[in-house]
């Protein structure tokens, strides 16, 4: 089958760049996996999604939470289906981690993005030093995109600061009252904060309008409202912008002189132009087989963890009963050198109903003894996430060995002092808001875990082999794109998949 330019993937990426390609009258083929949620699942989904969460039933809800979120990846299982990471039999052997990092690729149709936690934010200007590209090459993208994954939130003191993005409007969702009451003291401490270096506001979601507050975001929206960028491609599809399809897996490509050939599960495709989507580790595979290179190459991470804190104040309403969303309700932004060369960002998260069953495996055998007192803490708690750039960060080494792709850890020297330093920042800061932070708990998350990865064919001003330029063309190559993660410099602490995207948009606007 022959198109002007295919793309590998329906992930946010793929969709991004497709929308750009589209809008410049390009025809426009995505070659997908395309693995699909399991029939009992999908039908779950529906018959939540057809009714008002007071119309669930028991059986429903239990079906929907059974299976609890963990750091574990593959635990990720939306309505109870494992298609998010299951493996296409072509793929059954795809590689070695030998347990060192926690990413996972997905062969998913729409990619992470039916189990990602809709965060959206735009790097900060310092974020792209070093960058073959500013802020402000990628803002205009940006602005095309946040309209499509339905970015929700204020324009209040993170406005100011991530400044790549105007928020058209004012959409707060439904917010629980422990968030409520931490910014409503964070804004009375904001001066205090400010000499601090905090910068602070309600999340950013790629969400759209309708959300019921019915607390299920964790396990999936019955109702489709967090952005899925599988959903999109297939309207764009329905539209006849762009012609989709599943159920292949592409094992190498080749420039030539009209075009790139593509041999793949379901035969070989010719295109003017190859987009490469198809995710970090899945990208490092396809590519270093594919052109034959046999170095190892590296995957950055955005170190990741996680800080228990106990709210002070009177919550009045049992949290566990009150109408909200359970994604990121606040971010915190630490722009200190003295904590960090580069921006902190952190996720605040007020209670849901993962927390006791956490707390209980902690117990151990002690947890029904504990039960009040697990239930009462509970209730109390917030959880920051934050996490750190790619330069203070461990990393992920990639290469290719008999087809299969091989990692290690690479550890980084810096990290265990810069997860002090902001700890003890957001120690301070939590105090200021009426939280008392549980230094002892701070658990690390594994290399990998959160999916801010990147880096592993980075755009250079004058690139070498292995490495894109700022169009995401391979040195080398005069045909072929990459488009997601892999293309980043680094790896900056704010949420990942907003930027990519918009990288995305315009290395497809531009090419």
């Amino acid at each position: 089958m022959n198109a002007q330019d295919i793309i590998i993937g329906s992930g946010p990426s793929g969709y991004a760049a497709a929308v750009a390609l589209t809008a410049r009258g390009r025809d426009v083929l995505i070659l997908d996996a395309g693995e699909v949620m399991d029939e009992a699942a999908q039908a779950l989904r529906a018959r939540m999604g057809s009714a008002e969460p007071d119309q669930w039933s028991a059986e429903d809800r239990e079906a929907i939470s059974a299976l609890r979120r963990s750091e574990k990846s593959d635990s990720i299982q939306p309505f109870g289906s494992d298609f998010l990471f299951r493996l296409p039999a072509e793929m059954a052997d795809y590689a070695e981690d030998n347990g060192v990092h926690g990413l996972k690729p997905s062969f998913a149709c729409g990619g992470l993005s039916n189990g990602w936690g809709a965060s959206v934010l735009p790097y900060h200007t310092s974020d792209f030093e070093g960058w073959p590209i500013s802020l402000t090459d990628l803002a205009p993208h940006y602005a095309a995109i946040a309209p499509l994954v339905g970015m929700a939130g204020m324009r209040d003191g993170l406005a100011d600061f991530y400044d790549g993005v105007a928020m058209a409007e004012d959409r707060l969702l439904p917010q629980s009252a422990q968030a409520r009451a931490l910014l409503e003291r964070m804004e009375h401490k904001r001066d205090a904060l400010a000499r601090m270096g905090v910068h602070f506001g309600a999340s950013r979601q790629a969400i759209a309008p309708g959300c019921r507050a019915c607390a299920m975001c964790l396990y999936g929206c019955p109702y489709g409202l967090i952005f899925n960028a599988g959903d999109a491609v297939a309207r764009l599809a329905e539209s006849d912008a762009l012609r989709y399809q599943g159920g292949v897996i592409v094992r190498s490509f080749a420039e030539h002189v009209d075009g790139v050939t593509l041999h793949t599960s379901a035969g070989k495709f010719e295109g003017e132009r190859l987009f490469i989507a198809g995710g970090v580790l899945p990208t490092t595979k396809l590519v270093l087989g594919a052109l034959d290179l046999h170095h190892e190459v590296t995957i950055l991470d955005s170190q990741h963890f996680y800080l228990p804190m106990l709210h002070r104040w009177n919550a009045g309403e049992d949290p566990a009963a009150e109408a909200r969303h359970t994604l990121a309700q606040a971010f915190w932004a630490i722009d200190d050198p003295a904590v960090e060369k580069h921006v902190v960002h952190a996720q605040l998260y007020t209670y849901n109903d993962t927390y006791a069953p956490d707390m209980r495996a902690r117990f151990g055998p002690f947890a029904d003894l504990a039960q009040p007192l697990i239930e009462g803490l509970s209730r109390r708690l917030i959880v920051a996430q934050p996490f750190l750039h790619s330069d203070a960060s461990p990393a992920i080494g990639a290469r290719i060995a008999g087809g299969r792709l091989f990692t290690r850890r690479i550890d980084n020297a810096r990290t265990k002092a810069a997860i002090q330093r902001v700890k003890r920042r957001l120690a301070n800061v939590a105090w200021a808001a009426g939280l008392v932070p549980l230094t002892p708990l701070l658990r690390p998350g594994s290399l990998g875990s959160s999916f801010h990865c990147g880096g592993s064919f980075p755009m250079r001003d004058r690139p070498s082999p292995g490495e894109t330029d700022a169009q995401g063309l391979l040195r080398g190559q005069k045909r072929t794109y990459i488009v997601d993660a892999s293309v980043l410099p680094a790896i900056p602490a704010p949420t990942i998949t907003f930027s990519v995207m918009a990288n995305a948009h315009r290395i497809a606007t531009e090419a």
